[in-house]
């Protein structure tokens, strides 16, 4: 037997191919020429003492990615394991049958979110998943995640805080699902803090609304685009609801839209159309089954079309912060200061609770003000007999 060194290596020549070539130094040792004319390194090792048990034979590298001597010294890490009662080529097998996260992501959406959440809700979850979780943790092995690296992707987040804090809570329930299926003993992801997400009480005023709508009537922009923006603004609805609209759930003489129920949060809903709302959908031409269809076939328009009109449109409009959803919160604050109470807003938005609704309406300061004067002034014509001098109105 030979000693393997990069001179005997490169002179294997194309009858040795598919044959093995042992080391004359190092036991188990060894190197075979491949039928493309590439080499392998490889280690063969007896799996416990004694002639009973199995030989392995486990793959060490390329020659050129690495050299003979680094092969040997790889060789030598492996027949230190081996000696420490360790099976290396099992393990490595073990880990290749291990799931990654990319498995375990999928299956909780298939056997998790999908079943047991509305479809809507799911397909928000799937695009997460597709979008960003895959693409930075999907090829590690489950055993392989680690807490410190989920909080180092965390914190780079610090830019996108509730987006990055949404993924983390999504990562997080796949992970438990897998523990609860005894694929890892400890969720990696647990415990890390949240980033802060600030106050999201963002309202377009007047001056705004004015602008966007002009932007939105300009010359340029895909007609399906711009009409659904306006419509977030003039009925309150989420995208993914106008976005899966069909004509056949208008009614454009009685007003009414009526939304499924896989595209909203809380089931099936009317939407009462305003003249101008239905002056928009009437001035809509109709190529396809969808409200707002794409340019070809007949399917919904993509929500990155959407995306992509909104960011050039706030941006010319001069609200570079306003959020889409932001329109779904000037509907609802501009209805609660023409005086809708909140069972009103509730079923106008299709919230399921009171306190949703709460969290869309934004506090409406004049109201406020009126109301805390009439309040006061209750109080002081009650107490007029009373401590008139520390109640008594205020002179000018």
């Amino acid at each position: 037997m030979p000693k393997i060194t990069k001179r005997f290596v490169d002179g294997l020549d194309v009858e040795q191919a598919g044959r093995i070539i042992r080391d004359d130094e190092l036991s188990g040792f060894a190197v075979r020429r491949n039928a493309d004319g590439s080499r392998t390194y490889l280690l063969e090792y007896r799996a416990g003492r004694g002639r009973g048990f199995p030989t392995r034979r486990i793959s060490i590298g390329r020659h050129g990615a690495l050299t003979p001597d680094e092969a040997r010294r790889h060789a030598k890490q492996i027949l230190a394991r081996v000696a420490a009662g360790e099976d290396p080529a099992t393990d490595r097998a073990s880990k290749r049958r291990e799931p990654t996260v990319k498995d375990v992501l999928l299956t909780a959406l298939e056997q998790h979110w999908k079943p047991k959440r509305r479809p809507s809700t799911a397909k928000v979850f799937s695009e997460l998943i597709n979008r960003t979780l895959i693409p930075e943790f999907g090829t590690v092995r489950l055993s392989e995640l680690t807490r410190a690296e989920i909080r180092a992707w965390h914190a780079r987040q610090s830019h996108r805080p509730r987006a990055a804090n949404h993924e983390l809570a999504v990562l997080r329930k796949a992970l438990s699902l897998a523990v609860a299926d005894e694929l890892i003993a400890i969720n990696p992801a647990r415990g890390i803090p949240l980033h802060p997400e600030g106050s999201r009480d963002r309202v377009p005023d007047d001056s705004e609304i004015r602008a966007i709508w002009k932007e939105l009537s300009s010359p340029g922009l895909r007609i399906q685009a711009a009409t659904l923006i306006k419509l977030l603004i003039v009925t309150g609805c989420r995208v993914g609801e106008l976005q899966a609209t069909r004509w056949a759930d208008i009614d454009l003489k009685a007003g009414l839209l009526s939304l499924r129920s896989e595209s909203t949060k809380a089931g099936a809903r009317h939407v009462h159309l305003s003249s101008p709302a239905v002056a928009l959908l009437t001035d809509l031409p109709r190529r396809s089954t969808f409200v707002f269809c794409n340019d070809v076939g007949n399917e919904s328009i993509a929500k990155a079309v959407v995306r992509r009109t909104w960011e050039k449109v706030r941006i010319k409009a001069g609200a570079p912060d306003l959020r889409l959803h932001d329109l779904r919160h000037g509907f609802s604050t501009r209805g609660a200061g023409l005086g809708a109470n909140a069972l009103i807003l509730r079923d106008a938005l299709g919230h399921k609770t009171l306190a949703m609704t709460g969290r869309y309406v934004s506090r409406q300061n004049a109201p406020l003000q009126l109301l805390s004067q009439k309040i006061g002034d209750e109080i002081r014509e009650l107490l007029s007999d009373m401590c008139a001098e520390v109640i008594a109105p205020p002179t000018s």
